[in-house]
């Protein structure tokens, strides 16, 4: 008899198509922690070759999970019953010890009357409620898939299993009725950075564990998540092979044009340049870069200049098994090399089997390359969001400019820059500031971009930040949707689109569209930072939790971040670990007083949340102390101290959805300031929202 296939380790998920979501939540925690699930996102089309590729899915893969629920139970046809036959009859070819069929039931079918094959009954089953995948079943998953490549069972060691497990994993942590395959439950805890638990929670939508120095040092490799989109790429910092090693601003410049015509191409998505630039200088395997950036394909490739000439060379790399797709050396005149990457982009595209978009003339006309070289320097200081980068980012994108007066990206990015500076230094931001000489020099510096390239998704994107900081929230959108029509790929754009359909009340679009841009740009540290808002304002603390965490691992000392995962505590409930991380901030004085007085308040130190409210009244942030009365439950003088000039749009998401604002919104005078505010209809829908949500009311924090 001819020996089966080898095993892959993977999962196969076998689901009824009305359980597609609560299998996609599942699939999405597995792939998050590295595993690779095979799950039909199509749903259960049909068709022969569908057919023919589960079978053999099932024949090769090294897990069977299978989804039971009331649905399983109702459906006497269906072709997940085929599904489970096809599991079972390969258990016949298994050692009685192999681990291979997983039964996970999500919600309360009982096992005693399940219809289920008989030898599922033979194996502990797993119980998710509600399809909510944790830790320990995480954990479970990989030990029994580290178990299943050695051909052999791996019991648990001592300690593993306690008398009195119940609940998660097999009802109580009872063996199998039968003496079938001893399928284990393993409790041990999936250890993330620093070795603090997560629990996945539903709808988690963390692509990837948080990155860390002993990750990125980590020498084990694994295959990019099937959750990649086939047509999914980064572009990696191209390397500098000049015989003096004194171009990198050239191969950077290079990288990064490369990556900007793929971002226009339909259909096709690109890794943000702050993730896959992240990578510059690691020696990393292919396979684990991708699977980082959660990307289908990888471009790499070499630049060398010898004075007037340069020769590029490009790779396309499958990640999966690290075939080359495509490669090719182009040599060129220095003076022309920018000309190359639609042509290189073209070439990646054709692979792909994708039609390569119309670029706009400025993203592929020549540029200077030390003026292309000072911008991409501008905007990683930028992207560090510290007054010191935003300083240094203003002084090289003028040094840019100087050197190309029409370099239409350049004008954009010291858009952004001179909002960032503006609204810090309160000269933008507030209602009163809408029509202020800044506000009307950065407009300028906005329109001259757009003027230069009016198809550039950046300029559009800096000037739906403008208007969004002068008030005029749906003009904003408008402006972001542009941007992201433009180019579907560039991840700040989702993320502000994200912070002004807040402010329009539009919670769970905010929510995803923030998400895709944690996708898009997974190892951004503000982006994560951001996502932080709609989570926590609806009330996903645990996830809320891990978005501050992950921008922490990439910015360690954001003090932003570190507030928000003080939010996240408080609102698990966790105040004296919230209290205790705000004492070793240095909040005072930062404009974050307001929820340093709002995490003292909940965790009973009255005396600290008083002194942030002192300092408020008696400082320059007084303009936010309205926020600090409400959340420490002062709502009426809250009311009081809220001057419709003095209202941020940067902090008008909190009104509109915390819950300490509840006891004014009926009020005259509040009702009055919405008008005033244009914020009448963005504050029904928000509370539209919540209203939808009852769990959620009388809560005292976001």
């Amino acid at each position: 008899m001819a020996s089966p296939p080898p095993t892959t380790p993977a999962v196969f998920l076998s689901y009824a198509r009305e359980d597609a979501g609560a299998a996609r939540r599942i699939a999405d925690a597995l792939r998050g922690f590295g595993v690779e699930v095979w799950f039909d996102q199509e749903e259960l089309r049909g068709g022969d070759a569908w057919d023919t590729k589960i079978r053999q899915q099932i024949r090769e893969c090294a897990l069977f999970l299978a989804v039971i629920s009331a649905t399983t139970q109702a459906r006497e046809e269906g072709y997940f019953r085929r599904e489970w036959k096809l599991a079972v009859e390969r258990t016949h070819d298994m050692a009685a010890s192999r681990a291979f069929l997983v039964p996970v039931v999500i919600d309360p079918t009982p096992e005693s009357a399940a219809e289920v094959p008989e030898e599922f009954l033979r194996v502990q089953w797993t119980r998710l409620p509600g399809a909510e995948p944790t830790a320990e079943f995480v954990a479970q998953v990989k030990r029994l898939l580290a178990a299943s490549g050695g051909g052999k069972r791996q019991m648990p060691e001592a300690g593993d299993r306690r008398p009195d497990d119940k609940g998660q994993g097999a009802e109580g942590g009872r063996r199998t009725r039968t003496g079938g395959g001893k399928l284990l439950v393993a409790i041990a805890a999936v250890v993330i950075v620093g070795g603090a638990y997560l629990a996945v929670r539903p709808n988690a939508v963390i692509p990837a564990p948080p990155i860390s120095s002993s990750d990125l040092k980590s020498s084990a490799t694994k295959p990019p998540s099937d959750l990649a989109a086939p047509k999914s790429i980064a572009v990696l910092a191209f390397a500098d092979l000049s015989e003096a090693r004194n171009s990198e601003y050239f191969s950077d410049g290079i990288s990064e044009e490369l990556l900007n015509v793929l971002a226009k191409v339909p259909g096709l998505r690109v890794a943000a340049r702050t993730s896959a630039f992240f990578y510059k200088g690691r020696n990393l395997p292919i396979s684990e870069i991708a699977a980082k950036l959660n990307v289908a394909y990888v471009v790499e490739g070499s630049v060398q200049r010898a004075g007037e000439r340069v020769k590029i060379t490009a790779q396309l790399i499958k990640a999966a098994d690290g075939f080359h797709v495509w490669s090719d050396t182009f040599t060129r005149e220095a003076k022309d090399v920018f000309a190359v990457q639609e042509e290189i982009a073209g070439r990646i595209a054709r692979e792909l089997s994708l039609k390569l978009g119309v670029a706009s003339a400025a993203t592929t006309a020549a540029v200077n390359p030390e003026a292309f070289d000072l911008y991409v320097q501008g905007r990683q200081a930028w992207n560090l969001r510290t007054p010191e980068g935003f300083a240094r980012a203003e002084e090289l994108l003028n040094q840019a400019l100087r050197l190309e007066p029409s370099f239409a990206r350049a004008h954009a990015a010291l858009g952004d820059v001179r909002q960032a500076l503006a609204s810090r230094a309160q000269k933008i931001g507030l209602f009163a500031q809408r029509n202020s000489p800044e506000a009307a020099a950065i407009r300028s510096e906005i329109d001259r971009a757009l003027a230069l390239d009016p198809n550039l998704a950046e300029a559009h994107t800096s000037l739906g930040g403008f208007l969004w900081q002068s008030w005029q929230v749906e003009e904003a959108v408008r402006e972001y949707r542009l941007a992201i029509t433009l180019n579907p790929n560039y991840a700040t754009a989702h993320q502000w689109l994200g912070r002004a359909l807040l402010n329009d009340g539009r919670l769970d679009e905010a929510e995803a569209v923030m998400r895709r841009a944690t996708e898009l740009d997974p190892l951004s540290h503000i982006i994560w930072d951001n996502y932080h808002l709609p989570l926590a304002y609806m009330h996903r603390y645990e996830d809320s939790l891990v978005a501050a965490e992950r921008a922490l691992a990439l910015q360690p000392n954001s003090l932003q971040a570190l507030l928000w995962k003080a939010i996240s505590l408080s609102g698990l409930g966790r105040h004296v670990e919230a209290a205790a991380l705000v004492r070793q901030t240095p909040w005072p004085r930062s404009s974050y007083e307001p929820f340093a007085a709002g995490v003292f308040f909940r965790a009973g130190a009255k005396a600290e949340a008083e002194q942030a409210l002192t300092l408020l009244a008696s400082g320059e942030n007084s303009v936010f102390e309205f926020m600090g009365l409400a959340e420490v439950g002062r709502a009426g003088e809250a009311l009081a101290a809220m001057d419709p000039a003095l209202m941020h749009t940067q902090r008008w998401a909190d009104v509109l959805f915390n819950a300490a604002y509840d006891p004014i919104r009926g009020d005259p005078r509040f009702v009055k300031l919405l008008a005033t505010l244009g914020m009448t209809e963005a504050h029904a829908r928000a509370q539209a929202w919540r209203a939808a949500h009852p769990s959620l009311s009388g809560s005292t924090k976001k």
